[in-house]
């Protein structure tokens, strides 16, 4: 029901004189502890990453909305090859960076024939500490981001953001613990229930216990359901922690 309120609100909002196009807000990326795998399949590749808003006063970002690294450097693209060496390079140019859910994931895509000459056997990414995105500016918009706009949200609020997003909260590791997991279960399909256990032994081992809740939560939704992957559960967990997670950055900083 609150998805509903929300997405009739912008709906309603984008009906405005010049409102459809106003630039979207600037987001915050999370620093990963370790790099995230990306998936491939068809010829391109994928991994989901943690997001949060960084301008409370801007709309979200509609679903597919395309951004970009406001640093070239903020986010590696660690490239292996056959023969196990290792590759580090920037992102930016090579990755496609799309809103997933709202401001709280952004799905990083590769055309592999980006890396043709390279053949990869495996591809991650590296969010660096204080890594943003700026979403993609489009001709006509009545209403663009401005410098200031941008120096204020990547530089003084992103920097705010670190203990809110990426400190020691219950809610952001249990969030981090939601991600990992996340990229680690197949886009498509789902897991059998005899692999639940060694894939949190594998992936979110080292976790704090209180993180272990979403995953039991999502196993039981999962065995309820029909046609309701563990990905597509922990992806919405991961959801609700963001969004209070965003909601406690912000009123650390007075805003609503």
């Amino acid at each position: 029901m609150f998805r509903s309120i929300v997405a009739a609100a912008i709906a309603l909002f984008s009906l405005l004189p010049g409102a459809a196009w106003a630039a979207p807000q600037i987001m915050g990326l999370v620093a990963t502890a370790e790099p995230a795998p990306m998936q491939c399949a068809g010829g391109q590749c994928t991994a989901l990453l943690s997001a949060f808003c960084l301008q409370e006063k801007r709309l979200p970002p509609d679903l597919g909305s395309a951004y970009l690294p406001a640093a070239s450097d903020q986010v590696v693209l660690v490239v292996t090859a056959a023969d196990g060496r290792t590759t580090r390079m920037e992102a930016g140019g090579l990755v496609e960076f799309h809103s997933r859910y709202g401001y709280t994931a952004i799905e990083a895509r590769l055309p592999l024939d980006r890396l043709a000459v390279i053949q990869p056997v495996a591809l991650a990414l590296e969010v660096k500490p204080r890594a943003a995105l700026l979403p993609v500016a489009k001709a006509g918009d009545p209403d663009p981001l401005t410098a200031e706009e941008i120096a204020t949200a990547t530089g003084p609020w992103r920097l705010a953001a670190e203990a809110a997003m990426e400190g020691d909260s219950q809610g952001v590791a249990s969030a981090r613990t939601a991600m990992r997991l996340i990229n680690a279960l197949p886009t498509a399909g789902d897991i059998r229930p005899g692999e639940r256990g060694p894939l949190w032994r594998r992936v979110a081992g080292d976790a704090p216990a209180h993180t272990r809740q979403s995953f039991d939560a999502c196993i039981r939704s999962v065995d309820q359901s029909i046609g309701y992957p563990l990905r597509k559960c922990l992806e919405e967990r991961h959801e609700q922690l963001q969004v209070e997670n965003t909601r406690e950055f912000w009123r650390s900083l007075g805003g609503s």
